[in-house]
């Protein structure tokens, strides 16, 4: 990875971190969060959409593209529900280890699967930041075992993991196609805003779409009343994924990239202990050593 890129997500990863402060203090349902907040996002950034379709044109984008889009966008409300969810459960310095730790494995097997290239010692760097991940929910070494991640919270983390992979890989190939159709009219930088905002209208749709389906009135009223603390949370989300997407075009292998996001575990911790009272035990202590260790092997 280059230099810039790191910094990209160094960069991130703290506003990451302090959007997912935000959403733990939020006393709404997640839904109705996530919804406000990504609404907000997808309107402040709708102005460059239409931009972008007027110098590349809307019937230029492929098939595929759209299709991309929307496996995306159902990947990141996974996510977002997976987290909205387990927020309710545990301490955010339990739940986001988990669900944003967990991905760097499942995505550095998914993107062997599509036939990139992974180092051994990335491989092992992987490895030591998932190690770490299980180590900081723990209390006490004595706790090392199955049993003790057998709660609601863990599960919920779990699917909120699944859903970081499956965005994180899509994403890449769909920022590869805007690259491959459109690098001779937009840059690259341009094409990851462009992206961004179209999936921020994704996943506000899909979650209009989840609150009518399971008729839940009530989350709408609560994402007007919470529209200014949670444009807020937008704000920072997109920023965050906007510059992930940005290192995304300038690293050939999505894994890295996300394995270096797992800085956030670490700067999420310390945000819990400092924010909210967050208990720190020598378990995490050690996780998060772990995991430094492992984001050194990914950048050198």
């Amino acid at each position: 990875m280059s230099l810039w890129a790191i910094i990209l997500v160094v960069v991130s990863a703290f506003l990451h971190a302090g959007w997912n402060l935000l959403s733990k203090s939020n006393q709404a349902s997640g839904a109705a969060f996530f919804l406000s907040s990504a609404t907000a996002a997808a309107l402040l950034l709708s102005p460059f959409i239409i931009w972008y379709l007027t110098i590349v044109g809307l019937d230029e984008l492929s098939f595929r593209f759209w299709v991309l889009l929307a496996i995306s966008g159902v990947a990141q409300m996974i996510y977002l529900l997976g987290l909205g969810f387990a927020y309710k459960q545990a301490d955010i310095g339990v739940i986001y280890p988990i669900a944003r730790a967990l991905p760097v494995l499942m995505v550095g097997v998914g993107t062997a699967l599509l036939g990139y290239s992974i180092t051994g010692q990335a491989w092992f760097s992987f490895f030591l930041i998932t190690v770490g991940c299980l180590f900081i929910p723990l209390e006490s070494f004595k706790q090392f075992n199955v049993k003790n991640y057998a709660n609601l919270g863990v599960v919920w983390a779990l699917f909120a993991a699944l859903g970081t992979a499956g965005y994180s890989i899509v994403d890449k190939e769909a920022l590869s196609l805007l690259h491959r159709d459109f690098m001779d009219i937009v840059g690259d930088t341009s094409s990851a805003v462009f992206y961004l905002g179209l999936q921020f209208w994704s996943i506000s749709i899909g979650f209009v779409v989840y609150l009518l389906a399971t008729n839940n009135m009530r989350d709408f009223v609560q994402a007007w009343q919470i529209r200014k603390p949670a444009a807020l949370a937008g704000i920072m989300m997109s920023t965050t994924y906007g510059l992930v997407l940005y290192a995304m075009t300038m690293t050939e292998n999505v894994s890295y990239v996300v394995a270096l996001r797992q800085v956030s575990i670490v700067i999420g911790m310390v945000f819990g202990v400092f924010f909210l009272s967050e208990k720190l035990m020598p378990t995490r202590v050690l996780g998060s050593g772990l995991i430094l260790l492992g984001l050194i092997l990914i950048v050198n």
